[in-house]
């Protein structure tokens, strides 16, 4: 399955450069919404659905965060002085980790009993996309910042 990194990959690359022609917020939204669009397409899934489709409606949402992340990370870079790099960095590290480990514990939460497993999927997905949709909208409010290269 070597193929889905290398797929990733070419989504970062087109990612950044997305993010060099159009500035951050264009591949971060177009992320949210493709990572969005993967979310509700898996409210097909049923019980007897092959693990492959599964499989396959899953990428669009790890290729959401693929052109969301490094374009996230840019525009936050690019937003502090350079002293403040590593501290922006960690702080946006942190807050990832701390929200992967509430959602983890919210939709393991959801998923607990085997006669409510499929509903908790449906709305762990219906929370997840609902989350990515606001976060989109979130994203199309932010400043458009000067870059700290062109500050001098």
């Amino acid at each position: 399955m070597a193929i889905f990194p290398a797929l990733v990959a070419v989504v970062n690359l087109a990612s950044a450069k997305l993010a060099g022609l159009f500035g951050p917020r264009v591949p971060m939204v177009a992320g949210q919404l493709l990572g969005t669009a993967g979310l509700l397409a898996l409210l097909t899934v049923g019980a007897h659905t092959n693990v492959w489709v599964v499989a396959a409606l899953m990428v669009p949402v790890g290729l959401g965060g693929a052109l969301t992340v490094p374009a996230l990370t840019a525009m936050l870079l690019d937003a502090v002085p350079a002293d403040r790099a590593g501290t922006a960095s960690a702080v946006l590290n942190t807050g990832r980790q701390a929200g992967g480990a509430i959602a983890v514990a919210v939709f393991g939460a959801l998923l607990a009993g085997a006669d409510t497993f499929l509903a908790g999927i449906r709305w762990s997905v219906l929370i997840a996309a609902a989350g990515l949709v606001l976060t989109a909208g979130a994203t199309l409010t932010l400043p458009r910042g000067r870059r700290r290269d062109e500050e001098a």
